[in-house]
């Protein structure tokens, strides 16, 4: 019995090893492709690119829910040729992940304006009907999508809705550069290196243990209610920021729910 119970140990300790080595080896990976200009174009070789639209992700329906469709670099070529547009845009993708056979993941937004084409964004009826999906909402259609593909595409949407907001360098004013995977962005006049910003947010489920709060607002879709969250403030404790959850509550009830939004 004790010979089978070692067994078993070892087997666990095994895959737990596995894992962790596994996840190790694309946080490494990962962080290569971050630093290094050259491998990160390499891996768009034989990447694949999900792709947005005015910061929509392009989604595929399949049996009650949402799917995410990958694109070659060779499919994304082709795509911006038909449309008359020049390859190069494909400088504007964002790394967001690889696969544990190391398969690097980008997105790319075709409908903001662009820093290699004058007709900077795409037409979305046409790029549906050409791709056979929908540029949808994500916030709308997160509860749809499969835990990877939700996480990949609220990475690629943060990613993605950053680099617009910050093309230009606060303190001279030029044009910033990013690198090629999207880590950061360089001034080149005065080389001030710009990093992607993260605003916490807190979510708080209050429970009488039986029962809990949710709310919705009116351009929810049908059924879908939310946990009451909202920004933290600098230096905000968790604890002071549940005690003002009764607060919020409250606004919402007499006001609108776009009180909960701004909490």
């Amino acid at each position: 019995m004790s010979l089978y119970c070692g067994i078993a140990c070892r087997r666990k300790f095994f895959w737990c090893y596995r894992l962790l080595s596994t996840y190790v080896t694309k946080i490494r990976y990962l962080f290569e492709l971050k630093e290094d200009d050259d491998a990160c174009k390499k891996a768009q070789q034989t990447g694949a690119f999900y792709l947005f639209h005015s910061l929509a992700p392009l989604l595929q329906t399949s049996a009650h829910q949402y799917l995410a469709p990958r694109h070659s670099l060779l499919e994304l070529e082709r795509l911006l040729g038909k449309f008359g547009q020049d390859a190069q845009r494909i400088e504007d993708s964002v790394l967001i992940g690889c696969s544990e056979q190391q398969e690097a993941w980008f997105a790319l937004d075709l409908g903001l304006d662009s820093s290699f084409s004058i007709s900077a964004s795409l037409h979305k009826p046409e790029m549906e009907t050409e791709l056979k999906g929908s540029f949808i909402e994500l916030r709308k259609a997160l509860f749809q999508l499969n835990a990877r593909d939700a996480s990949l595409l609220s990475t690629a949407q943060a990613l993605l809705r950053w680099h617009d907001a910050h093309q230009f360098c606060s303190r001279s004013g030029q044009p910033t550069k990013k690198n090629v995977a999207g880590s950061k962005r360089v001034c080149p006049s005065n080389n001030i290196i710009y990093y992607p910003q993260m605003a916490p947010v807190v979510i708080t489920l209050v429970s009488d243990g039986t029962r809990c709060l949710l709310a919705r607002q009116s351009s929810f879709p049908k059924g879908m209610y939310s946990a009451l969250a909202g920004f933290c403030d600098i230096g905000e404790e968790f604890r002071g920021y549940t005690g003002d959850t009764g607060r919020y509550t409250i606004l919402l009830i007499q006001s609108s729910p776009s009180c909960c939004y701004r909490a």
